[in-house]
């Protein structure tokens, strides 16, 4: 479990390092166009947080059941 709430973490790194810069392009003035690439691993990122916190939440109900 510990393992799982360890590499959500590490994803959450890379995907805020490529959403603060995304963000500053669509606030600015003269906004440009967000590269493909950037919303494709955005996007996989955002599914890999999704899949750990659900096998987190999955484990911990599991083990209040199993403890009543």
């Amino acid at each position: 479990m510990e393992k799982l709430i360890i590499l959500r973490m590490f994803f959450c790194f890379p995907l805020f390092g490529l959403l603060l810069p995304d963000a500053g392009v669509l606030l600015s003035k003269n906004p440009g166009s967000i590269p493909l690439t950037h919303i494709g691993i955005e996007t996989g990122l955002i599914f890999c947080i999704v899949i750990c916190t659900a096998a987190i939440s999955y484990g911990k109900k599991r083990g209040q059941i199993l403890e009543d």
